[in-house]
């Protein structure tokens, strides 16, 4: 018979149970006064946002770091002010001085010819009077010759009318050959024509006065060399008056190339380091080639035309002279730009994408048509081989596909007539600087019969005209 014990640890723990009840019964009922806290000052709550000394020194140092920067960077900007100020004055200097000795030439050059042309002038005037004396001293012995062996012939002073002494008297008739008379072979023997006996004694001073008047004419018209632009020479400083627009050539052609023009710098660059006093201000037309695959433009000049300072005007073209340098339309010379490359680069300019767009959804409608109009019929091989399409389907949308395959097929005819007028071009706009190099000799002649700017006489300012 099994004897039933009981568990040693329940009694413990209900003895621990037991102490812990009345150490707490004894302590809630003890009568200690609890222990205040007394407060020196009243709590407040931290600045959520507040920085700490540390983060305020960062940030001063920061600010110092900036501040320090932007001070370097202003000494920087008046360094660098300072000094454009300085060659602004420098170039200043330097433009004054060519101006001044521009003007100085121009001066120089409008004295010399003034020079010239009063040479001229007064060379003409006096072998006018020279021949004027020539044909008085010429005409004078006749007439003293005439006056002492008055004659018949010869008018008598006063014409009759006035009775004066020492005239003869008059026995017979006497005829006189008018001024305009034909002079034949009696009254020329006779020696009775007035006009005869002075075309005799001046015609030797008017054949020379003619000469000399033929010599000036030949003077007037013959080139007087002032310039020459040589052969491989280079113009620096040009500018684009207008833009450049190079067609891109089809299939190895170029249709109507688009022209443009160019103004020539002051500076130029000739053989052994010379320059050509004066040539700048020449305007140049030529036309112009484009690039696609390196995107720039080429050109080519066909002629210049260069303004002297009074005025005339002398044009030289691409067709002159061309038995002398190996054929006519060559052209004067290419362009290039300011680094040398003969290939100006510019924008690619094209209505390519635009077309192949529309040129594809045209194309993509009327596939789509006439793939719905299709499976609307049914296609019956005969026997024979021979194949017929009839329509099985909606007639409707067979009409309907049909109608806008042909009208997409229209649009795309359209479209490609359209595109084959349009072409592809290379823009470079004006004012771009370029460099000209001639590849012919530019002969600049002054022509004094040539056309000139303005051809109206020089008026006097002093010089009023009135009624009588």
């Amino acid at each position: 018979m099994a004897i039933a014990t009981s568990n040693r640890l329940l009694p413990i723990l209900a003895g621990i149970v037991v102490l812990m009840l009345t150490f707490v019964t004894i302590k809630s009922c003890s009568n200690q006064p609890d222990d205040q806290v007394v407060m020196d000052a009243v709590p407040q709550a931290p600045v959520p946002d507040a920085d700490t000394p540390a983060d305020t020194i960062k940030t001063l140092t920061a600010n110092v770091a900036a501040m320090t920067s932007e001070v370097q960077a202003l000494r920087q900007d008046n360094t660098t002010l300072r000094n454009e100020n300085r060659q602004l004055l420098n170039n200043r200097n330097q433009i004054e001085d060519n101006v001044t000795t521009r003007v100085k030439r121009a001066l120089l050059s409008r004295e010399h010819d003034q020079e010239v042309r009063q040479r001229m002038d007064s060379s003409v005037l006096s072998s006018l009077t020279a021949r004027v004396d020539t044909l008085s001293q010429s005409l004078s012995p006749t007439l003293l010759q005439a006056k002492p062996t008055q004659g018949a012939g010869d008018i008598p002073v006063g014409l009759g009318f006035d009775g004066g002494a020492g005239a003869p008297p008059i026995t017979g008739l006497v005829w006189i050959d008018p001024l305009d008379a034909i002079d034949d072979d009696s009254s020329a023997a006779n020696g009775n024509s007035l006009l005869h006996q002075v075309s005799q004694s001046t015609g030797g001073a008017l054949s020379s006065a003619r000469e000399q008047s033929g010599n000036i004419a030949r003077e007037l018209e013959t080139l007087r060399p002032v310039y020459t632009v040589p052969r491989n020479a280079t113009l620096i400083g040009s500018t684009v008056m207008t833009a450049l627009v190079g067609r891109v050539p089809v299939q190895g052609q170029v249709r109507d190339p688009m022209p443009f023009k160019v103004i020539t710098g002051a500076d130029n660059l000739t053989a052994n380091g010379l320059t050509v006093p004066g040539v700048q201000g020449m305007v140049w037309s030529g036309t112009a080639i484009g690039d696609w695959t390196l995107s720039c433009v080429t050109g080519r000049l066909d002629s210049v035309t260069f303004v002297f300072d009074d005025g005339t005007i002398r044009t030289i073209s691409g067709d002159d002279q061309g038995g002398q340098t190996g054929g006519a339309n060559r052209p004067l010379g290419w362009i290039s730009d300011q680094q040398g490359i003969p290939c100006i680069s510019g924008e690619r300019k094209t209505n390519a994408p635009a077309f192949l767009t529309q040129r594809m959804g045209v194309m993509a409608v009327q596939a789509a048509a006439d793939a719905a109009a299709a499976a609307k019929t049914t296609t019956v091989v005969s026997d024979s081989g021979a194949a017929t399409n009839n329509v099985t389907g909606d007639t409707g949308a067979f009409v309907l596909g049909k109608t806008i395959a042909g009208g997409s097929d229209e649009v795309a005819k359209w479209l490609l007539e359209r595109q084959s007028q349009s072409f592809d071009v290379i823009f470079v706009s004006a004012g771009t600087g370029i460099a000209i190099h001639v590849d012919r000799e530019l002969p600049i002649d002054l022509d004094l019969k040539g056309r000139k700017l303005n051809h109206a006489k020089s008026i006097s300012p002093y010089h009023h005209t009135r009624l009588d």
